[in-house]
């Protein structure tokens, strides 16, 4: 996560695709640490926390249309991250030809037997904001929803569970660490460029985590990190 002006700002992964709506470049305003890529579920993982698929209320119907809509949630559902969709606009409003019923059935379906709650935009600015509270009330409860009561069984998960106390690291990325170094001893005495070997590394990403690891506590503390 960026530190800038004593505050620690969120990290959002983005699908190329979402380029031409305009939001990544608002995000970037918005001083979050934005990395493209292809995404293989979703449209934004929030803080490797929480997996956004975007959808205007055209595209959410012609989904619906075309039988993409439910193999969406099907991999929304299965990912490692927490799911949610935005539809942005009125999908009721449409010039496509398909019924109120359906177009009812399909939102009662993603929120109920998928169990993927949606959040209505009314524009590309509302829903950069929205991405913005998601990302600002994952970073502030996640210490809460993920590590308070959890007491992992196994050696393997107990490892995942000490990996994601560090910065940006959430399940994948804490996944990824272990099956390319095999132990906590072997990530944490790794190196700048054997880490950068690792899938979804960065620098920037590297960087808050070895100055979380390497970094005074007092002087952390002071400065508010």
């Amino acid at each position: 996560m960026l530190v800038m002006c004593k505050k620690i700002y969120p990290s959002i992964t983005v699908d190329y695709r979402e380029v031409p709506s305009g939001i990544p470049d608002i995000l970037k305003e918005k001083y979050c640490f934005i990395e493209m890529k292809r995404m293989k579920t979703g449209d934004y993982v929030i803080n490797e926390q929480v997996v956004v698929e975007r959808k205007t209320k055209d595209d959410f119907v012609v989904s619906l249309i075309e039988g993409r809509l439910f193999k969406q949630c099907y991999h929304l559902r299965k990912s490692a991250f927490i799911p949610t969709l935005i539809i942005e606009g009125n999908p009721f409003c449409t010039g496509h030809a398909i019924t109120r019923e359906a177009i009812r059935g399909a939102l009662l379906s993603v929120s109920v037997a998928w169990q993927i709650p949606i959040n209505y935009t009314s524009s590309v600015e509302d829903t950069v904001q929205m991405l913005w509270m998601i990302a600002q009330q994952n970073q502030n409860q996640q210490q809460v929803l993920y590590r308070r009561g959890y007491k992992p069984k196994t050696l393997y998960k107990r490892q995942q569970y000490f990996l994601q106390g560090l910065p940006m690291v959430g399940p994948k990325i804490a996944a990824e660490l272990l099956q390319h170094f095999g132990t906590i001893e072997g990530i944490l005495k790794a190196d700048e460029k054997s880490l950068l070997a690792v899938p979804g590394m960065g620098k920037e990403r590297i960087r808050k985590i070895k100055m979380f690891m390497e970094g005074s506590a007092k002087k952390l503390a002071s400065r508010g990190l």
